[in-house]
Parts: C-alpha cells; sequence; structure tokens
C-alpha cells in the first residue's frame, strides 16, 4: 500500500508522542534537526530516502523494519520474498541457452542480496 507523506508524518508523531519525546529530543537522538522532524511531521517533507529513514528510527527508538513499513517500503524480508517470487513466477533464468536450476536461483538470491548489504554498509 502507498503511504503519503502526510499519513507517514502522522504515524512519525504519533510514535514520537507515545514516547513522551519532544521533537528535539527525537531529533537529538536520532542526529538530525529538529526542524527537519517538524516538517516531515507535518507532511511538508517527502518520505526520505532509507539511510534518513533509519536515522529517525533511531531517533524514536524503534526498529529498521519498522520505520521501513512505515514509510510503506516493507521490510529486508519483505523484498528478499518479492524477488523470489519474481523468479517463479516472471523470469525464466537461462545461461548458455538452458534453464538455471532451481538450487542455482537460490545461491543467485542470497548473492544478490549479500551484494544489497555491502552497498548499505558502504553507504553508512
Amino acid at each position: 500500500m502507498l503511504t503519503t507523506k502526510e499519513q507517514f508524518g502522522l504515524k512519525i508523531k504519533s510514535i514520537r508522542e507515545e514516547k513522551h519525546f519532544t521533537v528535539r529530543q527525537a531529533a537529538l537522538q536520532g542526529g538530525f534537526s529538529s526542524a527537519y522532524l517538524s516538517q516531515i511531521e507535518n507532511g511538508k517533507k517527502n518520505i526520505p530516502k532509507v539511510e534518513t529513514l533509519y536515522k529517525i528510527a533511531q531517533g524514536l527508538r524503534i526498529s529498521n523494519d519498522e520505520i521501513l513499513e512505515l514509510a510503506g517500503i516493507g521490510t529486508k524480508k519483505d523484498n528478499i520474498n518479492k524477488i523470489d517470487e519474481q523468479f517463479e513466477e516472471e523470469l525464466v533464468l537461462a545461461f548458455d541457452g538452458k534453464p538455471i536450476p532451481d538450487s542455482d536461483k537460490q545461491k543467485i538470491l542470497e548473492y544478490v542480496e549479500l551484494l544489497k548489504l555491502k552497498r548499505e554498509r558502504e553507504n553508512e
């Protein structure tokens, strides 16, 4: 389901208030400005990129998976499952004109996931 920036902002504000954090406290804990968090909460900023979402999660003391779900992105596990479904339903993988066995497809998925993790670490 698509999450609008306004819906996302309201969810963030609700979590912050449930935890009795001020905008300033949450921003300090996450390492970003209180003005930026306020703009997000009020739907004045687009849903941030994943790196910034993780900072917001840190500021609110919630998990990275939870912030991704709030943003409508889904968890890492969800994304892996989507890739797996594509291999099963949409993609016919072949090498040298011969279909790739299912066991090799799983190895390819694992390798893709390792590449994604490496890229995330490089961007930190």
